[in-house]
Parts: structure tokens; sequence; C-alpha cells
């Protein structure tokens, strides 16, 4: 993404410094010369436009003051040559979004809403909202001098704290909405739970995201220290109260000893609870990567400008690296509009700022009674590699979501294969096949036909990700492997159970075959592109194997000529004799790495492709195969001990691995012919942990 940075800079400390001409302030764009500034507004003054754009005046003195501020915003930002300039430089690169990055010190500027500011004379899209003109797309975002972001490392698993206050003092908030669109946001990462099960329910919600009503600055701190928040969603009212000879703003939270009154919260004391050392061993500060404060006003309540601004300046300065807030009070279809656009987005790891330029959009496009766009303000800090941790992130979102969709579709298995138990238990097994039950259960099968619809969104954001990120193709075509190969035997689960009625039986097994397929060639890309990885070439050879020998009822099409297709069948166990060889030298190539990592997988592969060898060893002479069999399951076996031993009893690569082994005799070994390969499994099989299921499922 390109990036424009403009620095304003003046002497003297931070806080204590009121708006005023006669101050000066340093411009810095880029590397182009510094120029002298002056803001043309007196405090008093800029606090008087400060309440007609907080809707305290009559709609014909907010509408003026919002296109008054905005045409004298950007005069002034019409005299920083170096912005025109950088503006004016050609993009080569594919993306047509501008971060401009406006880094600040001088608290006062705080409350200047330059995110309002008319395109000046030099800049795309002159005499229309420089953040709204279509011409040169552009972010803006402020940030802090010292809020360092070099060493942020973006969160792979998001957790949200949502806290909601509403005193009876300062009226009500949207808090059923926000509730609603974040219980929504989170869904695709949720697995499952019984809807009559209300624990389990909270269990499942609560890895995601945690509600806190009634919010109390003490009980905010206390579970920012005993919990671990990456986001934190913050629905409250903001107030402008004196305090001492100045006003300053507050959000106004419940008291914890009466939550019936109000205590007014500082931007400093608000960040020092949501930045609380963990405990109860009193270590490292909590610190969350993204707060959002959507300050909702109900008429009578105070201009939000400090709340939205200075409380979001003091967030941002304590260390939490994104800060978006609105400077002046939103209206409630805008608070929901804001918490909907970015935590879908946030969660699926889309950038940050693109979410802040289509809700900006959004806010405009949609309430033109308010000016909800104009307030929106974002404090951000990140790392040189963010982009690079937005892909992981996107990858590692896509994944978690295909594992919560996998883990709804087991459940209907689970369910399906009980409920048949308890049927053929009660039935006469002396009828007929066509006489026995064939009615179909619509709970069951919603359930299934539900995980089904969450699989393929999952996946289809997965595939996206492919165009969208080249350079992690290997990664991205690896998963899409691994889950077709998973919802292949899901489908293939369904197959043979007369809860669902014979056509969609069929129409599963020719998709279960598809998806295998499909899963094959995804492997083979994988290895292609990085061949001196062998997973994925074990991986292919073991499907190449089971497609291969398919059973003639999972055949694509009647065979007329055996001895056509035993020729074809041979030739290619020849090809996959040659590949196997080529896996098993990887393999032990790796059993050599200094990475444990791959010293643990080398271990699973050679133990499954000595499996293999079963099947691909050939079989004249007589005497030579059986002797080749015996030593193909003592490798196998000698290999499944030292990866237990290696990789540690309930460790993940133990669960993949058993799984992986019990497909062959729970699935494969039925679509295909693989003797004596099933028979020679039990040993292998009984020497993985069964504990280790439900550690990882």
């Amino acid at each position: 993404m390109r990036t424009i940075t403009l620095e304003l800079l003046r002497h003297g400390p931070a806080h204590n410094q009121l708006l005023s001409p006669l101050t000066p302030y340093l411009a810095l764009c880029e590397n182009h010369g510094a120029v002298t500034i002056h803001v043309p507004f007196e405090h008093n003054q800029f606090l008087h436009r400060l309440s007609a754009l907080g809707y305290k005046f009559g709609e014909e003195s907010r509408v003026f003051q919002l296109n008054d501020t905005a045409r004298v915003l950007g005069e002034i930002l019409g005299a920083i040559p170096g912005l025109t300039a950088e503006s004016g430089k050609t993009n080569n690169a594919n993306e047509n979004l501008t971060h401009l990055r406006l880094i600040i010190s001088a608290s006062e500027l705080a409350l200047l809403p330059f995110e309002l500011a008319l395109s000046p004379n030099g800049l795309p899209g002159s005499g229309q909202h420089l953040l709204l003109q279509p011409q040169m797309p552009i972010c803006l975002t402020r940030e802090i001098r010292r809020v360092p972001g070099e060493k942020l490392q973006w969160p792979q698993v998001p957790r949200i704290l949502f806290i909601a206050a509403s005193p009876p003092e300062v009226g009500e908030i949207p808090v059923e909405s926000h509730l609603l669109v974040l219980r929504r946001q989170i869904e695709p990462w949720v697995k499952y739970f019984h809807k009559d099960d209300a624990e389990m329910a909270r269990q499942r919600v609560d890895e995601h995201l945690f509600f806190l009503p009634g919010a109390s600055i003490e009980e905010i701190e206390k579970q920012c220290a005993t919990n671990t928040f990456t986001h934190i969603h913050i629905l409250a009212h903001g107030v402008e109260r004196r305090e001492n000879y100045d006003t300053r703003f507050f959000l106004a939270l419940h008291s914890a000893h009466d939550p019936y009154k109000t205590e007014y919260i500082s931007g400093a004391r608000l960040a020092t609870a949501l930045r609380p050392s963990q405990r109860p061993d009193s270590g490292e500060l909590a610190k969350p990567v993204v707060v959002t404060l959507a300050s909702c006003d109900s008429g009578s309540v105070g201009s939000v400008a400090g709340a939205g601004a200075s409380i979001a300046h003091a967030l941002h300065e304590s260390g939490i690296p994104m800060v978006v807030a609105a400077q002046f009070p939103l209206s409630f279809e805008g608070s929901v509009c804001l918490v909907d656009c970015l935590y879908e987005g946030l969660l699926w790891g889309t950038d940050p700022r693109k979410l802040l330029y289509d809700l900006r959009r959004r806010l405009y496009a949609q309430f033109q009674d308010k000016h909800d766009w104009a307030g929106l303000t974002a404090y951000v800090s990140f790392p040189p590699d963010f982009e690079k941790q937005l892909s992981d992130l996107q990858i590692e979102q896509a994944l978690r979501s295909i594992n919560a969709a996998m883990n709804h579709a087991d459940e209907a298995i689970r369910q399906f294969v009980t409920t048949m138990r308890v049927m053929l238990a009660t039935t006469d097994t002396s009828l007929p096949q066509t006489e026995l039950p064939q009615t179909e259960n619509p709970e069951i099968k919603q359930l299934l036909v539900s995980a089904r619809g969450k699989i393929n969104k999952a996946k289809s954001k997965l595939n996206r990700l492919l165009d969208r990120l080249p350079g992690e193709q290997i990664r991205i075509l690896g998963l899409q492997a691994s889950t077709d190969k998973r919802q292949a035997e899901i489908l293939f689960s369904t197959t043979h159970s007369s809860l669902i009625g014979a056509k969609d039986r069929e129409q599963d097994r020719k998709q279960s075959l598809e998806l295998l397929r499909s899963a094959r060639d995804h492997y083979w890309q994988t290895f292609v592109l990085q061949r001196f990885d062998s997973w994925a070439l074990v991986q292919y050879i073991s499907l190449s194997v089971i497609l291969n020998k398919l059973r003639p009822e999972y055949a694509a099409a009647p065979v007329l000529e055996n001895l056509t297709l035993e020729k074809e069948q041979e030739a290619e166990i020849k090809k996959l004799r040659q590949l196997w060889s080529m896996a098993k030298l990887l393999s032990e190539y790796d059993l050599r790495s200094a990475e444990l990592k791959r010293q643990i997988w080398a271990h699973s592969n050679l133990a499954e492709l000595y499996l293999l060898n079963i099947i691909l060893i050939p079989k004249e002479p007589e005497k030579d195969y059986w002797d080749n069999l015996h030593d193909a399951q003592t490798q196998a076996l000698k290999f499944t001990d030292d990866f237990i031993e290696i990789a540690g009893r309930n460790s993940f690569a133990v669960y993949s691995t058993r799984r992986q082994m019990l497909r062959y005799t729970e699935w494969f070994n039925k679509i295909s012919d693989l003797d004596p390969l099933p028979n020679l499994m039990g040993p292998v099989i009984s020497k993985f942990p069964e504990e280790v299921e439900e550690t990882w499922k």
C-alpha cells in the first residue's frame, strides 16, 4: 500500500497548550522541505465550532460549521507543498488506496477534525472531501511519535472484550444491536454446541467474545488483568465536564459501589485499566492491539470531541497500536455500522486501513442527516511487516473457520451414527435391506446442511486468498488439499446412513470422490512448488493409490476391458513406486534436520510411506513379497514408536497422524481394494494414544 507520511511538530511539551493563530507548527512531508503553518483558530473559537458539530446548536449552524471547517482545514493541508507533490506522484503498485499517516505530538491538534477536510488545489478531487473523493482513495490515520510499532506482533487468535455502560443519568445505548453484530461476526469460528446447553454455549462464545455489561472501571481492569483480549469494543456515552479550571472529556461508566450511579473516567485512567499487569504473576502489561470507542449521544449529552479524540489520543499514547473513535457524537445507526464494518474485516485479517476507508464511505452514503463519517478517527501505529502479518492472520483465520465448520460436521456424523445404532438395536435385523427403516431425521439433516454451508463459506475465503496472496501459494494449496480430503471424509460418512435420502447419498458419494481427486491435485501442486518438502508428496502418493484401486462400485464409469484397466493401474503403480523412493529419500534427509519440527514430521511420513509400500511392492516373486511385507510393517512400527516419542503423546502431530492412519481402515479400505494393508494396520494404530482425540478434536 502506498504511504505518505505527514508530521506536524511544535516546540514545547505535548500538553498544556491551547490552539492559537500565533503558534507556529512545523510540517514535514516525506523528504520534502519543512514548512511553517498556523492554525487560524483561537481555542475557544474552535470549541464553539465543535459545539455546533456536536449537534448542540441548530441544523443550520451544524451544516455551516461542517462546510466552513472543512474548507479551512483543506487550506491548512494545501499550504504544505510536500503533500501536494507526493499526492501527484504516480503509484505503480496495484493497490489503489493511499495511506496518509498524520503524525502529531501536540495534544491540542487532536481536536482538529482533519478527516472532514476538503481536498485543496493541487490534490486529487479538488473541492471534494479529501477522504471521500474517488480520484485517489485516501485513508487518513493519526499517530503519536512516541508510540513505536516496529515490534508489534498482530495477534493470530483474536478475542473480543465488549464493554457496555449506560448509567441512568446519561441514557440508553444500542447494546443489543452491537452484541448481535459481534455475535454474528464471530460465528464462523464458534464450534458446535447444543442449543439447549446454555453452559456449553457460553463457553464456546467466550472463546471469541466476552460481554461485560454495566461496566465499571474496576471490573474492566480485573477482566483485562486476568484474561487475554486482543480487541476491545467500548459502547458508552462521552461526557464533557469541568475539571479544576479546564474542560475535559470523560466516558460515563457505572460506579463499582452503586451501579445506578455514574463514574466519569478520563482517557489516562481508562488506558491504565485496559493495560494492567497480568495477574496472578504481575507479569507484563496487557496489550490489546485494537480498541474501538462507539460513543453514542442521546441528545443532551456533552460533546464527544474529547471522548473521541482526546481519549483516543490518550489510549494510543499508552501504547495501544490501533484506536478507532468518533470525534463527534455517533448516531445509534452509525455506531452499529461501525462495529459491523470494522469487526467483520478485522477478524478475517483485512487491512484496517481498507476497512476505515470503506466505513467512512458507508457512513456518508447511508446517514446524510448526520456527519458520522467526518467524526471517524483512527490512531494507528503499524510495524513495517504489517502486511505480511496480516497475510498470516488471513490464512490462519480461514483455517480456523474450516476447523470450526468441520467440528459441526463431525457432530452431525456422530449424531447420525448414534441414531443409526439405536434404530438397528430396535429393528428386526432379519428383515431384507429394503424393509429396514429409511426414515430421514430432519434435525440431524439440517445440522449437516448447516455444517456444509459453513465449510463451503470457509473454503471460499481460502480460495480467494490464493489470488490475493501469491506469495503464500504453497501454504494455501496445502490447506486446500487438507480441507478437500477432510470434507470428502465427511461426505463419505453420510453415504451409509438411511437417515438421508438415496438421492442425496448418491450425490454425496460422487462429490466425495471429486473432492479426493481435487485434494490429490492440490497436494501435487504444493509439492511441485516446494520440492524439498516431502509431506505433500506423501499425501499425493496416498490419494493416488486410493484412487487407483477404487472398487468397481466407486469407479467413475463401468469398466469394459478389465485387461486394459489392469495395465493402466500397473503403469500408474510403477510411477508411484518411483515417487515413493523420492519421498523416502527426502524424509530420511529430514531425519537429520536441525529443526525438531522437520524431524517429527519426517518420522510420521516414513511410517505412512512404509505402510503404503505394503500396497506398492510387487507380488512376484512370492517369497520376496512376503519378506518385503514383513519388513514394511516392521519399519512402520519402528518409525511410529520414534515419532510418538519425539512429538509427545499428547501433541497435535500425534493426533493428526493417528487420524490419517485411521482413515485407511475406516474409510479408504471401504472405497478401494487395499489388501493386505488393513489387516496389518492394527498394530500400528494401537500404538497411538486414544486420549489424544479428546485433546484436539
